[in-house]
């Protein structure tokens, strides 16, 4: 994360930076990435997986035994035998839920629901602007005029303009649980930037120990929380300390639950582990989701980070939607609200998640590692979320603090937007690492 009116003052070190890094070309609009996920699917009736659902069953009971005879096979046992996945009829999903449920074997029953990562990829911008390429004025003298692209760079949030803030720390982990990561990524791996700072966890959609990114979300997601000269490790000086456990949970239709579910325990029980960050959402609460998340945050003390979803709407997405996870909306530069950005009640805090301004140039986006090496520019509480958790992945390194006080560290050192006080449209207000690591304001300019 890049204080945004130093972004044109440190391009060409940057550049730089990056080159001393890969000879891998940095992936612009001109050369835009794959699509990501529809951002679509965030609006509908949320998807599940097919003929899936997802049950606990009471201790002492056969798992084998209670499927027999109920048109439903057992397809897969949760990590450390938490819950199990039973599969049936494709289109019956919430049907053999709520039958399930009345079982006297069965604690609780749900469909396997899909989530969906929260980045928007940049060309699906004009959604939000369908009068062209540029962004235009709405109201006032100005009203149907293009917005200058220097309008991106004017009244930004400061939370990290002072280089190498939190350079003396000791090691912490994070954990990715996305599309995975580009393992090979220089960001993370190279000479120059640290060695080899991932570690690959398991792919719980594959089911395999390869959680290549294929996607690219994972890659920019982990970049902004911990590359060494995109993240907030990187600017704030810390690179070198933090260590990302990388899972991957989603493919090709979504996120899981149940992949989830498992990547929550792991990452619970992983070495060093501080916080987790989860830049994916849909609209239904999980029980499975719920018990996961109360395991790591009031038993192991991990924190878990989610994006508050893209909706617009004045709902928080799930899992960020859980009381004991750390729920973030999405600023433009501007500190004001992201048009996409969901909010309301439960909502915890907010940071930069880029807007668009344009369809032909990056003004507003984040900027951060992709897939094959590569870098992109994007927008969504997506890239929200990560800025948090890299922000407690520093202020853990520095403070030594962890669970419910480092929480309490992040959320009572934000610069305060909207209504005084807790709002349902920034939290506590918007991120400021800076603060949250020395727990001093910003000195002023020399």
């Amino acid at each position: 994360m890049i204080h945004r009116t130093a972004r044109a003052v440190l391009g060409a070190a940057l550049a730089a930076l990056v080159a001393a890094c890969t000879e891998s070309p940095m992936q612009t609009d001109q050369n835009p990435p794959a699509p990501l996920f529809s951002n679509a699917a965030q609006n509908a009736p949320e998807q599940v997986m097919p003929g899936e659902v997802i049950v606990k069953l009471r201790a002492g009971t056969d798992a084998a035994a209670f499927v027999r005879g109920r048109a439903l096979e057992l397809a897969e046992v949760g990590y450390q035998g938490r819950f199990h996945v039973l599969r049936g009829a494709v289109g019956n999903e919430h049907a053999n839920a709520a039958a399930l449920r009345g079982a006297a074997e069965v604690e609780y029953a749900e469909p396997n629901y899909l989530r969906q990562p929260t980045a928007i990829d940049g060309r699906l911008w004009a959604f939000y602007n369908p009068g062209g390429l540029n962004m235009k004025y709405t109201s006032g003298s100005q009203n149907g005029q293009f917005i200058p692209s220097s309008y991106a760079s004017v009244s930004d949030a400061d939370e990290d303009n002072v280089e190498a803030y939190a350079a003396v720390g000791s090691s912490v982990v994070v954990g990715s649980i996305d599309t995975g990561a580009d393992l090979t990524h220089p960001e993370f791996t190279s000479a120059a930037c640290g060695g080899n700072r991932l570690v690959a966890g398991r792919d719980w959609y594959n089911n395999d120990n390869n959680p290549t990114d294929d996607n690219g979300h994972g890659s920019h997601t982990t970049g902004t929380m911990a590359g060494c000269t995109v993240g907030v490790a990187g600017v704030s000086g810390a690179a070198s300390h933090v260590t990302v456990h990388v899972q991957k949970v989603c493919g090709g239709a979504g996120c899981p639950t149940s992949a989830i579910v498992n990547a929550i325990y792991a990452a619970a029980n992983h070495p060093g582990m501080v916080a987790m960050n989860l830049s994916l959402g849909g609209t239904s609460e999980s029980r499975a989701e719920k018990d996961a998340i109360n395991y790591a945050v009031n038993t192991k003390s991990v924190l878990v980070i989610a994006s508050a979803g893209n909706s617009g709407s004045g709902k928080v997405a799930c899992p960020a939607c859980d009381p004991n996870a750390i729920s973030v909306a999405a600023t433009t530069w501007q500190d004001l609200k992201a048009s996409y950005s969901q909010y309301g009640s439960g909502l915890d805090i907010a940071a930069p998640g880029g807007t668009c301004y344009s369809n032909t140039t990056p003004d507003g986006c984040i900027y951060s590692s992709y897939q094959n090496g590569g870098y992109a520019w994007l927008q969504g509480t997506s890239m929200a979320a990560p800025q948090v958790t890299g922000t407690a992945a520093i202020v853990a390194s520095v403070t030594g603090l962890r669970g419910s006080a480092l929480r309490t560290r992040l959320l009572s050192t934000t610069d305060d937007l909207g209504a005084a006080g807790l709002d349902t449209t920034f939290g506590n207000g918007r991120l400021n690492s800076y603060r949250a690591v020395t727990g001093n304001p910003l000195p002023s300019p020399q």
